[in-house]
């Protein structure tokens, strides 16, 4: 099935010329080699079956949802059927005429560029051929073997092999560079987070200490130290800024258009309000000179990082082309029937008329110095990818406007890239009851996501890897406390958002993981508004009330190894968890874990991935393998490389969780609360 859909991925951009061709094509050639240039056999039934089915390609985008599921599989029987089948079967019945050949080869071309993949290139070739003899001979009623031109089977074997060859090599070096600028972009994010790291290491322990302070300490007045939170909560929001840049780097280095995996429902205000609040102004009248009117707000399908950084975009252009009298920006707000629009609007020099629709080709500059005319090509591929469009209006000397221009969030152009969005997702149901089960089999049909059904008794067997989905339910009267800590210690790795279904006249067990993404919804809510409530847990940001189903207090030990070759990061660290009560042992190499263990009472270790000596995954596959009654203790990584690379890496070792670098003093408490 990935082959499948790797397949169609790369052929989907030029499937709607491929089929309007093919519907056209086919038809038209019938009365070429019938009339223009009489060949010895014609069939035009043949021919408008292909052309048909080359339409439905064309077509494609009109399909019901819960057909468009089918879509690769059917591609690659269409195209089967109207390439190499067709093309070999006139070639035998018109006794393979030279006209024949050449279409045939003709034939060979297109195939090896609309299906590249070696393996099931050659199977659709020799099944195809094979049948097309079959058909040929049932027609004829013989097959004259001397009649071949045994001299062209060498030819099309040839251009099949090394033009698939060839081809493939392309596509190799292709995934091969994207793969190396993958690698590039997360070792320039890990660099990149470790002073980010050391930094909001010493803001929180800066805030922590300001807040400590007694209110009338003679060291700090309260003026002072009010300047001093708000400096405090700037630098925060520049360093987010920062880990937001990186996110946006890793999310679309090997994107042609904008990757849509993470898009939610978001609000336009917050994200407008955000992006106005932490745009890095020059002076304090440039920020005065931004103004707002909200004349209907509304909610956006999209990702609030892209918007953002899209404003951003509109942003710096306007105040690089300001004129010299009072300038303004101008932003609305509207909440239209049709359409929803976000208006940005400056008096700065404005634009010729010739070219307000060239500023949105890549590399097209005008007048900047060090720019590569990339910002607003990007604004407009972000806001095609919400389903919407970027205008520009100028007038040269007076103003320009930039509309961005939103579908409505209950629009059918939104729906139709949640249903896309949704066939991707994969759902796993953990002892689920009957009524729930036939509704997740009913959407399935429909939406096109994976499901997969298991039992409480086979759930506590699977591996911690064996999690990876979008969203994983659990009935709550399906399985005891005991087994539920047991699987949810399987369930620390998994990135999906777990849901608990209970009945609200039932109490429960309720010592949950603190450290787990948990929601908790009635199973009455489920099977009542099972589409809304689906809909609502993939593209709404927020976790349903885990406290619907009370949670018992816990009470632990608080010994911590924290292993890190940054002193700044580790001193700092160590710090902040002294002040929530843990004890620190601080150690910088891998080689002292070993030591520590066996020589101090450790409760959990905190370990630095990248250190020069012996480096995190090897100091946790020795202590794994080690006989000591301390080789079982829990292991939480410590990287800024957020990849699945390293997460599985990370999982093979033996560490029982991660952190990912900047960490807020929450992120460190809630995962150390869960082991220790």
């Amino acid at each position: 099935m990935a082959v499948v859909n790797k397949i169609y991925k790369y052929a989907e951009p030029n499937l709607t010329i491929v089929g309007w061709m093919g519907f056209i094509g086919f038809p038209t050639y019938y009365y070429v080699w019938a009339y223009l240039f009489p060949q010895p056999y014609e069939n035009l039934t043949f021919r408008l079956i292909c052309s048909l089915s080359l339409l439905a390609l064309a077509l494609r985008n009109f399909f019901p949802h819960y057909l468009k599921k089918y879509l690769p599989h059917y591609y690659l029987w269409c195209i089967g059927l109207c390439l190499p089948f067709f093309f070999s079967f006139m070639l035998m019945m018109n006794d393979w005429s030279s006209v024949w050949v050449m279409s045939f080869m003709a034939s060979i071309f297109l195939h090896i560029l609309l299906v590249h993949e070696t393996k099931v290139l050659v199977t659709q070739c020799v099944v195809s051929i094979g049948f097309a003899f079959v058909l040929s001979y049932l027609i004829t009623g013989e097959v004259e073997i001397h009649e071949i031109d045994w001299s062209y089977v060498p030819v099309f074997g040839f251009t099949y092999l090394f033009g698939n060859l060839f081809y493939f090599r392309n596509q190799l070096e292709h995934e091969a560079r994207i793969s190396l600028a993958k690698s590039f972009g997360a070792g320039i994010a890990h660099e990149m987070r470790n002073p980010l790291s050391a930094l909001k290491t010493t803001v929180d322990l800066l805030k922590a200490t300001l807040v400590g302070k007694e209110p009338n300490s003679p060291l700090i007045s309260s003026h002072d130290r009010k300047e001093m939170s708000d400096l405090l909560d700037d630098a925060n929001s520049i360093i987010q800024n920062g880990n937001e840049a990186i996110d946006l780097l890793l999310t679309s280095i090997d994107q042609n258009r904008v990757s849509r995996s993470t898009f939610l429902k978001h609000s336009v205000d917050t994200v407008l309000e955000d992006a106005i609040s932490s745009y890095p102004y020059q002076s304090f009248d440039a920020q005065k000179a931004v103004t707002v009117d909200v004349k209907g707000s509304f909610d956006y399908f999209g990702s609030d990082t892209l918007l953002k950084y899209a404003l951003y975009n509109l942003f710096k252009n306007a105040f690089y082309y300001q004129s010299e009298s009072q300038f303004n920006l101008h932003i609305e707000v509207i909440a239209g029937e049709t359409t929803n629009i976000l208006r940005v609007k400056d008096n700065g020099l404005g634009i010729e008329e010739s070219k307000v629709e060239a500023i949105f080709n890549d590399f097209y500059t005008f007048g900047k110095n060090g720019s590569y005319g990339l910002g607003l090509p990007f604004c407009r591929r972000v806001m095609r990818s919400f389903g919407g469009d970027i205008e520009c209006r100028s007038v040269v000397g007076e103003w320009t406007e930039f509309t961005l221009l939103f579908p409505k969030y209950r629009s059918s152009t939104v729906q139709d890239i949640k249903f896309d969005l949704i066939r991707s997702k994969t759902i796993l149901s953990i002892g689920t009851e009957f009524s729930i089960n036939r509704s997740f089999n009913e959407q399935s049909f429909y939406l096109g996501y994976r499901l997969n059904y298991v039992s409480i008794e086979k759930a506590l067997k699977l591996e911690e890897y064996q999690f990876e989905y979008d969203l994983i339910f659990i009935d709550l009267d399906s399985i005891s406390e005991m087994d539920l800590n047991a699987l949810e210690t399987n369930l620390c790795f998994t990135e999906a958002k777990i849901i608990y279904l209970y009945d609200p006249s039932i109490e429960y067990h309720t010592n949950f993981n603190r450290f787990l993404q948990l929601s908790a919804i009635s199973k009455l809510e489920m099977v009542n508004s099972f589409n809304d409530t689906l809909d609502r847990l993939i593209f709404v940001n927020e976790v349903e009330d885990r406290n619907r189903v009370p949670k018992k207090t816990t009470s632990f030990d608080r010994t911590v190894l924290l292993v890190d070759d940054n002193d700044s990061v580790r001193s700092l660290t160590s710090i902040l968890l002294s002040q929530q009560g843990f004890q620190v042992i601080e150690a910088k190499d891998g080689n002292d874990v070993l030591k520590l263990v066996e020589t101090e009472e450790v409760d959990v270790v905190i370990m630095d991935i990248e250190m020069p000596l012996l480096n995190g995954f090897e100091a946790t596959k020795l202590l794994r393998s080690s006989l000591s009654e301390k080789a079982n203790i829990p292991v939480i990584g410590h990287t800024g490389d957020n990849s699945s690379e390293c997460i599985e890496q990370m999982k093979l070792v033996g560490m029982n969780d991660y952190i990912i670098k900047p960490a807020t003093n929450d992120v460190l408490v809630s995962k150390l609360e869960h082991y220790i």
